[in-house]
């Protein structure tokens, strides 16, 4: 399961930040949670996390996940082959970026759970309520 964290501009840049914001670490909290209950317990015990961020030392620094977390980003890893790893993990965590939007919305799994921000922009949050497919978890 990828989860993906978006730090970079979102958070160093102070227009970027006001206009778009970044995903909490409760989000995450709360997501994960919603994915061991959508997997159920038998499932969930086999839960494996493939992390992907800009900031990975961040999130290695600041977020634990109750599962076994795999961090995958690195320098070395051209963003595509990411995009593609996230795209071909069975359910994805994304943030509130097109760039692991696009990863979930590629994901071939036809059981696949995608759990997204309810909330995309800090700025006109009702504007962009559409963003998110239906079939989606939103948090």
């Amino acid at each position: 399961m990828s989860v993906h964290i978006r730090r970079g501009d979102y958070v160093k840049d102070a227009k970027t930040n006001q206009y778009h914001g970044s995903c909490p670490p409760d989000y995450y909290e709360k997501a994960l949670a919603r994915l061991a209950q959508e997997l159920g317990t038998d499932e969930a015990k086999r839960i494996k996390l493939f992390i992907f961020s800009d900031d990975i030392k961040w999130v290695e620094q600041n977020l634990s996940f109750p599962f076994e977390a795999n961090f995958v980003s690195n320098p070395t890893i051209p963003d595509y082959e990411e995009l593609i790893i996230m795209s071909n993990c069975s359910h994805n965590i994304i943030a509130n970026s097109s760039f692991s939007w696009w990863a979930a919305w590629l994901n071939n799994n036809p059981k696949k759970i995608i759990i997204a921000p309810e909330k995309w922009l800090n700025t006109k949050p009702k504007t962009y309520k559409n963003i998110v497919p239906k079939s989606w978890i939103k948090i």
